[in-house]
């Protein structure tokens, strides 16, 4: 009996002295991507972080990680591109992809729109439909060229995270809807129903760049486009903000209920 009790009790310190096993550790999570990533305009932002990146504590991955304990590293940035990540150091920060390691267990990246001029496009129409100053211009041209080819970098950003994290489930999650199916826009998007039409054709071709290469890179697909589609940014309850803004907010960019509903997006997906 003393011998049962002895060996028992010796059993029982060493498992509660045993180093903590991986399945007791934090799953580590990187977040990369651009602006539809980090967050601008969603106090507050997270501490010690660029003020240019925008990353607010507020983003979907840190409602992600909050909800299901993951270690994160969010790497997001606005003004992002594939090279922001793959070779080229932004806000005094080195590549994104850098901060993806062989123990990295779940990647999530927004990335395409900077590519191709997206968003930039829509900041430029607005401005000048509204009669404000130094609009710039949209090269509709160059835009459809990067159409053609964004799907082979959004490509080359998954290959990289397959190479550096082996084991690593990838999420490719694609941009809020930012501009309606109607023909006729509104106050919250002034552009004119050509101007429409052509923003409606970028963001289709942009969805469908990023699936393609999602499928083609065996990544997890997050359909934001799709499911965004009935709350853009004319819509009685808009996922982004609208071209005028309150003070701090980014025009056209994901609102608290947009990161939210992508966060619930993501955790259902890895749940």
């Amino acid at each position: 009996m003393v011998k049962r009790i002895v060996t028992a009790v010796v059993a029982a310190v060493a498992l509660l002295t045993a180093p903590a096993t991986q399945a007791d550790e934090a799953t580590r999570y990187v977040a990369m991507g651009s602006s539809f990533a980090a967050g601008p305009g969603l106090p507050p932002r997270q501490p010690g972080t660029p003020a240019a990146c925008g990353r607010s504590t507020k983003n979907y991955a840190s409602l992600v990680a909050t909800k299901r304990g993951l270690a994160l590293t969010d790497v997001t940035c606005s003004g992002a591109t594939t090279a922001n990540i793959l070779t080229t150091g932004q806000a005094g920060q080195p590549p994104q992809i850098e901060a993806v390691t062989p123990d990295t267990r779940l990647v999530t990246v927004t990335i395409g729109g900077n590519d191709v001029g997206y968003v930039s496009s829509l900041f430029a129409y607005g401005c000048q439909n509204t009669g404000g100053a130094n609009c710039g211009q949209v090269d509709r041209n160059a835009m459809r060229a990067a159409l053609t080819t964004v799907h082979e970098k959004i490509g080359a950003v998954i290959a990289a995270v397959r190479q550096r994290a082996p084991r690593a489930r990838i999420l490719v999650v694609d941009y809020l809807t930012i501009v309606p199916r109607t023909p006729s826009a509104c106050d919250g998007v002034p552009l004119t129903p050509e101007q429409l039409a052509f923003e409606r054709e970028v963001a289709d071709r942009l969805a469908a760049a990023t699936r393609r290469a999602a499928r083609a890179g065996r990544a997890t697909l997050i359909p934001a486009a799709a499911v965004s589609a009935h709350h853009d940014a004319c819509a009685a309850v808009p996922w982004t903000e609208r071209h005028a803004t309150a003070p701090g907010r980014v025009p056209y960019h994901p609102n608290e209920a947009g990161m939210s509903a992508v966060a619930d997006l993501v955790t259902a997906r890895i749940r």
